[in-house]
Formats: structure tokens, C-alpha cells, sequence
């Protein structure tokens, strides 16, 4: 090899340009294997120049790729048409090394053409130096007849951003977004052949690389991918560099799931407009004149192209590395990360000192734990209380009668093939942040369905997003007076609500005993499914997203999941809105009246308890996923199927089963039937590993007696099995998780109870996908190490640490506000 090519191997300049391209490219890769050593990064003694040092007759060619969507504009959007807008809207947000600019048919807005480029502006300004001319005579070819001279160079400077090359409608020749560059792309490959360890550790990781390199932006697709690629070769004990011609290529076009108006294939409306030999720099998508139809007619996934980012989901973009005398290299990694030569810190969850309890280390005499226990019902708000001891004298009492319930077919049920972004969050810790972020997003319409809804701040949240116009309907199972209020005030401001069909929320018209779910559908895309509950203690009012901003509010442990889906959210929005129908006296499948009858509600409580001493050791960021390939998501609903496919999913489990819940009720046969699954799980894997978290939050009487029985009959161990979750750092365990085998979630509404299993309107999501799996099996092991046992008896609850409050004490601090239904049997 004499020279380097130019991109593309094109042809736009003569001998002479050619050989000076290819000294500006040497120069590059020499200043880059040089690095910066009084910053330990440098030298890079792995990368190398070729026309300085030859490869070896071993020489492989190894292609990075990656999606040419800008990552950084859907990790920060909450829908598709959101990032799509966006990343349409400048290209200083297309920054994977690929930037394109549409035609729009004036009459109609559809569009008709779109232009893709990913060349490096550094070669239009190498060619503008050289030969003016030329560069006028490519912008009228590739943009319009209509450019001038002065249109690209002012005072004889070729200028990179141009009215011709600057936006994402009117033309485009080369990459303008800062990050969009060849010497970047250089600098980048370069500094990634440094193989650097901490504590005597390589660092492989492609978040780690990058940010201990600090060799790019870590939220793009490209930069910390193409680290981690490249410094798997230099791990190989290699030489590398950039293959020629050194440059950023358009690698693959793959509509899949596009429907052409004709039937034809839409790869048909694809070319590739500069470069060659698999090597092309600029491309075109266009239907030819005479077909009938133009791009905005093609449909993606059943929807039309409204925006060039539509297609960009489709494009990959590469660079190619060569690699070379491998196993050969001596050079050796440098320790620490760039700067001051030494590791960062690693990253630890914040730890908050604990305070021990007066009780830790105390005998724990019967007669004391038994004062105390009668203290903390005396205590508890009289309709908490007579719930308590209603169920605890009889928890095999009917339920309420119920009108007969029009089941959703059962072909409604399957799973949903998922390619969206899926976000896992948890309470404390995140849930006000993304349910924040969603709602704020809301550009059409909110679909809510919930149990309990006393958070006076969400209601606020609700009345901004109505103030934009978006639309909100509210289905709520009022079993308060506030609830009701609730309804009354923004159904006022326009908002369409029902209260649920349920004996709970004193609807004479009643299909279930409560409506249990926790369900959030924004503007049709994404569905939120949770165990918690809008209320302080379940959503608390704690705005960073797992760190604390300010003062950390205390709340229950809850969890919950955002899915992008269509299809999942257009169901759960259905399910709602047919509730919402048969609350009405409607047949489920008929349009909603504007008018909500009125009906009469029993009263409500709220009341107040001792806030925990304590912040959870560490706190949980949400965690957002973008699958490669579609994840199948299964809605599981009471009283459809939660049943059995919870039986199911037990009895499938190999390795281990975490399950974190309000109760397990033991005694009633629905939930004894759980169990069993359990135990035959058990049985044909002797090394299967259960761990269960509850409540002990008013957990007393027969239904602690029912309880511990089955513990004991399935043989449960206490802290082996089962432990209860600390109230030392929660105000209470709300939450209502399976996960098996470490991939396979179940998170939603349902309690165990017989009416949260078979009865109650409840609804959850089933999801096996391995992020997900290992975000919540971390949460659970952090909440099971936080309920470790102490000295004291493991369920006793001390009154003057966690017991009800006198209203009076609320100005003093260290309370939280509760309601009724947080603790109620359901």
C-alpha cells in the first residue's frame, strides 16, 4: 500500500489531490498513536500507521456496525413519534455518524425523498482547498442547480454548514454535527487500542472502557461499541488500525416489516448515490416517478413514513479496523484511567448510618411483645382496624355479590412481541421520577385506572398535562370520600371519569370486589404497570431518578414497569375503557357516554405513622432497555388468567424463585395452590433457591397464625425462606413481584389472596428478558440483606419506632402519611 484512498475510494480529486489526501490521513494516524502520555493516554503503541509499518501477511479486516439512529435522542424520548420528531428536527442530534435531510411533496407534505450521508466534512474541506470547482459542481449535483460559489465559500473559505448543507430539509452533502468527524473516528480507534486495568482487573466492558478512556460519548451507539470492538483486538495481543480508506461507511438497509403500496420490495427504492465496492458514503431513498405512490405511502409496522428517522432505524453505519501481527504485542496496559493515572473511584451506593434500634440485642419477653402488639391495633384509624379484625375472624367469608363478569377472550391474552424501550423502576427510589417524566411527556391522552389515588401532587401533575391538552381518563376504585373529591375535581376541568365497577368503591353496578390495578397508558404507546399505588407512600415525592435531590422522602417498596408498545398499551387502554363501560351499565363493547352517574361512596381515612429511621443502603436508578430483537410481554390479568399462569411460571422454576408481597394469605386454596407449585418446583430441583419478603406491618392474630402455618406446611424457613421486610428503611412492603430464575418477571397489582387471585379487576405484566430479570433480582436481594433478622422476635413491630401517630405529632417531623387502602385485604 502506497496511499491512503479517499472515502468511498471516489474520484473526486486528481493524482496530485490523492496523494495529498493521503499524507493529511497519515498525519492523523501518526498524531493519534502518539496520544497524550503526561495524561496516561499515550503512546498507543498497539495502533499503527500502515505506510509507515506494513501489516503482516495475518492481516484481518474486522467491521464494526451500528444502528444509525441516534441512541442519545431515544434513550431522552418517551414514545416513537417523539424521537422521531426530534431527531427530524435538527442534525445536530444525528450524531451516529449519519445525518439525512428529506423532500417533502408541497401539496400533500408526504415525503418523497430522503438523503443519507456519513462522509467526513474533513474531505470536503481537503477537496474545497484543492479544487474549488469541483466542490460547487458536486453541491449542484447531489442538492440543487441553483448553487453558487458564494453560496459554500465566504471570503475564499469553504464553510462546512451551509445554506445547502445545514438543516434536515434543505439538502445535504457531508456530516455537520460536531461529534459527526473522521479525525474523531481516528482519535477514537486509536485511543481504544489501550488495554487498561483496575486493581489489577482488565476493564472490558464497553461502559467502562469508554468512560475510563474517555474516548467519546458513552450514550451514543456508536462510540462506546466501536471502543469495546477495537480494544477486543488490541486484547488479542494485536496491532491495529484503520482499514483503507479510512472513513465511515453506510453499511446495511433492512426494512423489515415494511409494506409497499404495490406489494413490491421496499429495498427496491434504495441506492447507494457515492462511493463503491461495499465502501458508500451517500445514499437515496426514493420511489421513481410512475409508481403511484411516493415514500409517506410505504407503511412501517402498519404506520406511514412521516420522518426521515423512520428509516434510520434501518440503516447501519460501519467503519472497518485492521488487525495484524496478533499475539505478537508486548506493550503493556497501562494502569488506572486517563487523567491521573490512577482508578476513579468505583461507584458504590451511598450508605446511610443506621441508628440502632433501642430493642436490637433485648430478650424480647411474650408479655411485652403482646402489649405491644394490642398497642398498635388500639392505635390503627377504627376502619383499618375493623378491616383487620374482620379478616382476621373470618378470612373465608364470601365475598360481596358481584354481577356476572363478561370475560375478555382468551386470544386476547397472548403475548406481545415487544421491540420498544422497556423501563423498570421501583419505589422509593424512582417511581415519581418516570412517572413524572411519562406524564410530562403526554401529548394526546392519559388512560388511568388505579386504586387508590391521595397523592395531591399527582393530581397537580394530571391538571398541568390537562392544560396542554391532553386528554384524561380516569377509572378509580373510590373507596374514600377524598376519592371521590378527587373525581369530582377533574371531571370538572374535563377529564372522562368513572368510578370502577366494584362493591369497593360503592358502585351499585359491581363486577369485582375491588378494582385493584395500577395501570397508566401514555398518548397509546407506552402502558405502565405497577404495584403501587398514587398514594405519598407508594409514589413519594423523591425527584431524582435513584439519587436524592434535596430531602429523601420514605415510602413503601414497590415496583413497576414502562413498556413501549402499541399493542400493549392499545389493550390496557381497552381494558380500562371497557371497565369504565360496564361501570355505566353499558354492554362492554359500546361506546362511553360523556355523563357519569352518580353513586355513593363510604368514607375514608388517612392516618399517620412513624417514618423510617433510615434510607435504604443503596438506592435504584429506573433502568431502561432497547431490545435487539422483539421480547415477548404477556398481560396477566384478574380475574382472565393470572391464575394459572402464575402456577405455571412457578412450577417452570430451575434455579430460584424471589417473591417480594404485601401478604401471603395462607389457608385459602387459591393461594395454596401457588404454593404447592412451588413445592413441586422444589422437589424436581433440590437446589432451588426461595426467598420470600412480606409485610409485618399489622400482620397479627389468626392471620399471622394461617400464615406461618403454611410457611411451616410448605416448609419455609424463616430468614432461610421467607424474611420480613425491614420497616427500619420502608414504611411498608406494597409491592407484588415474582421473578424466576433471575430472567423471568410477574409484576403488577395482584396480591396473594384469593380475591387478588381469582376475583378483583388486577392486572400485570409477564416479561422474560435478562436486563430486566437482573435489575429486580437486585432489588429483591438488597431488600432481603436490609430484613435480615436481628435479636429481637422477627415480626415484632415496635410501636414507638413504626406505629400510628397522632395527627398533632405531624408538625414535629419524622411521620409519613398513610391510607387505608395501602394496608387493606384486597
Amino acid at each position: 500500500m502506497n496511499l491512503f484512498d479517499p472515502p468511498g475510494f471516489l474520484d473526486d480529486l486528481d493524482p496530485a489531490g490523492k496523494e495529498g489526501w493521503s499524507q493529511q490521513v497519515s498525519g492523523w494516524l501518526d498524531a493519534a498513536r502518539s496520544g497524550s502520555p503526561s495524561d496516561n493516554d499515550g503512546p498507543r503503541h498497539q495502533f499503527f500507521n500502515p505506510l509507515a509499518n506494513p501489516p503482516d501477511a495475518d492481516a484481518e479486516v474486522a467491521t464494526i456496525s451500528w444502528n444509525a439512529f441516534p441512541r442519545q435522542v431515544r434513550i431522552n424520548s418517551l414514545s416513537d413519534m417523539q424521537r422521531w420528531r426530534k431527531a427530524d428536527s435538527s442534525r445536530e442530534v444525528q450524531d451516529e455518524y449519519c445525518e439525512w435531510s428529506l423532500e417533502r411533496d408541497l401539496a400533500t407534505g408526504k415525503i418523497v425523498k430522503v438523503d443519507f450521508t456519513c462522509e467526513g466534512p474533513e474531505y470536503w474541506e481537503f477537496l474545497a482547498s484543492h479544487d474549488p470547482e469541483k466542490v460547487v459542481a458536486l453541491y449542484r449535483e447531489l442538492v440543487s442547480p441553483a448553487v453558487r460559489r458564494e453560496d459554500v465559500f465566504v471570503g475564499g473559505r469553504y464553510q462546512r454548514k451551509n445554506r445547502f448543507n445545514s438543516s434536515t430539509s434543505g439538502g445535504i452533502v457531508h456530516l455537520v454535527q460536531a461529534a459527526n468527524t473522521l479525525t474523531a473516528e481516528i482519535e477514537l480507534g486509536a485511543a481504544a487500542t489501550i488495554r487498561r486495568r483496575r486493581n489489577g482487573q482488565d476493564i472490558t466492558d464497553a461502559q467502562a472502557l469508554i468512560r475510563c478512556s474517555r474516548y467519546g460519548a458513552p450514550e451514543r451507539n456508536s462510540d462506546p461499541f466501536i471502543g469495546e470492538q477495537v480494544n477486543a483486538q488490541a486484547r488479542r495481543l494485536a496491532d491495529v488500525t484503520l482499514n483503507n480508506p479510512v472513513g465511515l461507511y453506510l453499511h446495511q438497509f433492512n426494512p423489515v416489516g415494511w409494506e409497499t403500496p404495490d406489494g413490491s420490495d421496499a429495498r427496491d427504492h434504495w441506492r447507494y448515490t457515492r462511493g463503491r465496492d461495499g465502501h458508500f458514503v451517500r445514499a437515496t431513498y426514493e420511489v421513481p416517478a410512475g409508481r403511484g405512490f411516493v415514500v409517506g405511502d410505504i407503511k412501517i409496522d402498519g404506520r406511514p413514513i412521516q420522518f426521515g428517522a423512520q428509516i434510520a432505524d434501518f440503516i447501519t453505519i460501519k467503519l472497518e479496523g485492521l488487525v495484524t501481527r496478533i499475539g505478537q504485542s508486548t506493550v503493556q496496559p497501562f494502569e488506572g484511567c486517563r487523567g491521573e493515572g490512577a482508578a476513579p473511584p468505583a461507584v458504590v451506593a451511598g450508605s446511610v448510618p443506621q441508628t440502632p434500634s433501642r430493642l436490637d440485642g433485648a430478650g424480647g419477653e411474650p408479655a411485652f411483645e403482646e402489649a405491644a402488639r394490642r398497642a398498635l391495633r388500639e392505635a390503627l384509624p377504627d376502619s383499618l382496624r375493623h378491616e383487620v379484625e374482620a379478616a382476621d375472624a373470618d378470612e373465608g367469608a364470601a365475598p360481596p355479590a358481584l354481577l356476572p363478569y363478561p370475560r375478555l377472550p382468551e386470544t386476547s391474552l397472548v403475548a406481545r412481541p415487544v421491540s420498544g424501550r422497556i423501563m423498570a423502576y421501583a419505589s422509593p427510589d424512582s417511581t415519581y421520577a418516570v412517572t413524572k417524566k411519562l406524564i410530562d411527556s403526554a401529548t394526546t391522552a392519559l388512560v388511568i385506572g388505579i386504586y387508590d389515588f391521595s397523592a395531591s401532587y399527582m393530581i397537580d401533575h394530571l391538571k398541568r398535562a390537562m392544560r396542554r391538552g391532553v386528554a384524561v381518563s380516569l377509572m378509580l376504585d373510590t373507596n374514600s370520600d377524598e376519592e371521590r373529591r378527587v373525581l369530582d375535581q377533574l371531571a370538572a376541568l374535563g377529564a372522562n371519569c368513572v368510578a370502577a365497577p366494584s362493591s369497593s368503591s360503592g358502585n351499585p353496578i359491581a363486577y369485582f370486589g375491588n378494582a385493584h390495578e395500577k395501570i397508566i397508558v401514555v398518548d397509546g404507546e407506552i402502558v405502565m404497570i405497577q404495584s403501587g399505588n398514587w398514594s405519598e407512600n407508594s409514589i413519594p415525592f423523591n425527584e431524582g431518578d435513584g439519587i436524592v435531590v434535596g430531602a429523601f422522602e420514605p415510602g413503601n417498596r414497590d415496583m413497576g414497569l414502562a413498556i413501549e408498545s402499541r399493542p400493549l398499551a392499545t389493550f390496557f387502554a381497552g381494558l380500562v375503557a371497557r371497565d369504565m363501560r360496564l361501570s355505566r351499565g353499558e354492554p362492554p363493547e359500546s361506546a362511553p357516554p360523556a355523563v357519569l352517574p352518580e353513586m355513593a361512596t363510604p368514607a375514608g381515612d388517612i392516618f399517620f405513622e412513624a417514618a423510617p429511621a433510615s434510607i435504604p443502603t443503596r438506592l435504584f436508578s429506573s433502568v431502561t432497555v432497547s431490545p435487539d430483537s422483539p421480547v415477548d410481554v404477556t398481560p396477566v390479568i384478574t380475574p382472565e388468567n393470572f391464575h394459572p399462569t402464575v402456577a405455571s411460571l412457578l412450577r417452570s422454576a430451575k434455579h430460584s424463585i424471589r417473591i417480594e408481597q404485601q401478604y401471603i394469605r395462607g389457608g385459602q386454596p387459591a393461594v395454596e395452590e401457588l404454593l404447592q407449585q412451588i413445592r413441586q418446583a422444589r422437589a424436581e430441583n433440590p437446589e432451588l433457591d426461595v426467598r420470600i419478603i412480606v409485610s409485618k406491618k399489622y400482620l397479627d392474630g389468626n392471620q399471622k397464625a394461617r400464615f406461618l402455618k403454611a410457611m411451616s406446611d410448605f416448609e419455609f424457613e424463616f430468614d432461610t425462606n421467607f424474611r420480613y421486610l425491614s420497616l427500619r428503611h420502608f414504611v411498608h412492603c406494597h409491592n407484588k413481584l415474582i421473578v424466576v430464575d433471575g430472567r423471568k418477571v410477574l409484576l403488577g397489582s395482584q396480591n396473594w389472596s384469593s380475591t387478588g387471585l381469582l376475583s378483583n379487576r388486577e392486572a400485570s405484566l409477564l416479561i422474560e428478558q435478562a436486563t430486566i430479570g437482573g435489575y429486580f433480582s437486585k432489588l429483591f436481594d438488597a431488600d432481603w440483606e436490609l430484613s435480615e433478622p436481628g435479636a429481637f422476635p422477627p415480626d415484632f413491630i415496635d410501636p414507638v419506632e413504626a406505629g400510628p401517630r397522632p395527627a398533632s405529632e405531624f408538625a414535629r417531623g419524622g411521620l409519613v402519611t398513610s391510607t387505608i387502602a395501602d394496608y387493606k385485604d384486597v
